[in-house]
């Protein structure tokens, strides 16, 4: 099988099985990337670094942190993320930059001519094709985001050099467990004997750390081996280096994307390559951003008024406790939300925790029909929470109604999920003050 474009091989892997009818296990991806990656990555003395990341939130904050300082460091690194927003290409970078198509429609052709009679999802094709091009380019580090929990996700295949859990919470529980010491026993699956295991959390998971004694893994966990403070209106941050010395950066920013994201690349990072000088760490830090993480933008209503925009994928309790937060030192004026969520989110979860945060709703079900929530079901729930609320047929006429509804200096919100905000930054383009 061959096609001539990206689109046209993403519409057959899509056709044969859906990206949401997730299939995890290690064996399908394990046994086709043993043929096509060279058996030297499969051993200790490979001379390419890993960084695996899995949890609930924080995994592509702290990819992003990571290949920010890379780049500011001359060291080449491949990341390979998921879900995009709105191209493909977004889930595998080189040095931050999104590669071609033709460079991924090569490496599904190689994948295609292995394979066999083994079959690969969607994702599964992802990923090695991602680790067959930072193969080829001859990168020198490869992050990995996790793309669901982490013992059976395809990434971990790879014996990573460190392995980090930002964040545990409920989500995706139909596959990982329904608590959270279930769900972190599941994403502790990426951590290896004899290698750090970092843990973004202050007070992880009992499961977690005892799976981190059980193979004897390194442990490193926020706010014992290292730690990222604000002091004096800047941040500084102590980590543990693999001889076991101690080192303490300052002068670094307050990050705008999460801090236990932004500690836990700094201590991979530490560890790793430690002598990384101050300078760059301090310029790559700044450096970091992420589409769709409080992202924020302004836009131009129909009256010529500057709206203030936040655009956030939140879509677990976890993420909206985080937002809620962030809007009390980010909200300008009076702030109002736009939402769609798909219907295997937690509903009440997510809007529980920013009810307070705005005036108005805007709910729309998103364009994704496999997986997307009524409107209906949106605006009842909070209806049920005595909240403001007007339903639409669309998250871009919900958009496009509630920019002319906000007036100049008020902050409009985005979140619920990938879809959401990817079909809200296609209508935004179209707009002025973009």
């Amino acid at each position: 099988m061959n096609f001539d474009s990206l689109a046209a091989w993403l519409t057959f892997l899509e056709a044969r099985r859906p990206e949401h009818q997730m299939m995890l296990g290690l064996e399908r991806a394990d046994t086709v990337a043993r043929q096509l990656l060279p058996a030297s990555f499969f051993t200790p003395e490979r001379p390419i670094k890993v960084i695996t990341v899995a949890g609930t939130n924080g995994k592509g904050s702290t990819v992003a942190y990571l290949s920010a300082i890379l780049k500011e460091a001359g060291i080449r690194a491949g990341a390979w993320t998921s879900p995009h927003l709105l191209d493909y290409n977004e889930r595998i970078r080189i040095d931050g930059e999104m590669v071609s198509d033709d460079l991924i429609c090569d490496a599904f052709t190689r994948i295609e001519e292995i394979r066999g009679e083994t079959f690969l999802s969607y994702y599964e094709f992802g990923a090695l094709a991602a680790l067959d091009i930072f193969v080829q380019e001859n990168v020198d580090v490869i992050l990995l985001e996790v793309g669901l929990g982490g013992r059976l996700d395809a990434v971990n295949i790879i014996d990573a050099d460190v392995s980090i859990v930002t964040t545990v919470d409920l989500d995706h529980q139909d596959w990982l467990g329904d608590t959270v010491e279930e769900i972190a026993r599941e994403k502790a699956g990426v951590f290896r004997t004899g290698r750090p295991a970092i843990s973004g959390e202050r007070f992880p998971a009992q499961s977690l750390l005892d799976h981190i004694a059980d193979i004897q893994a390194i442990r490193l966990q926020n706010d014992h081996e290292f730690s990222l403070d604000p002091v004096d209106g800047e941040m500084h941050f102590t980590g543990r280096l693999s001889n076991g010395e101690m080192r303490t950066v300052t002068g670094l920013t307050v990050p705008t994307l999460p801090p236990v994201s932004a500690a836990c690349a700094l201590q991979a990072l530490l560890w790793l390559v430690p002598d990384l000088s101050d300078q760059v760490l301090r310029k790559g830090f700044a450096s970091a951003s992420l589409a769709g993480r409080c992202q924020q933008q302004t836009a131009q209503n129909s009256r010529g008024e500057t709206v203030n925009i936040i655009l956030d994928v939140a879509h677990n309790p976890q993420a909206a406790r985080y937002l809620a937060g962030k809007l009390e030192q980010v909200g300008k004026g009076t702030v109002r939300a736009v939402l769609g969520m798909l219907n295997d989110k937690d509903m009440v979860g997510v809007i529980e925790p920013l009810k307070s945060s705005f005036q108005h709703w805007y709910v729309a079900s998103v364009g994704y029909e496999a997986r997307a929530r009524s409107s209906g079901d949106l605006a009842a729930r909070l209806q049920g929470f005595d909240q403001s609320v007007s339903e639409h047929g669309s998250v871009p006429e919900a958009l496009s109604i509630a920019v002319d509804d906000v007036v100049e200096g008020d902050t409009l919100v985005i979140l619920g999920s990938f879809h959401t905000v990817a079909e809200s930054l296609a209508y935004l383009k179209q707009l002025p003050g973009v």
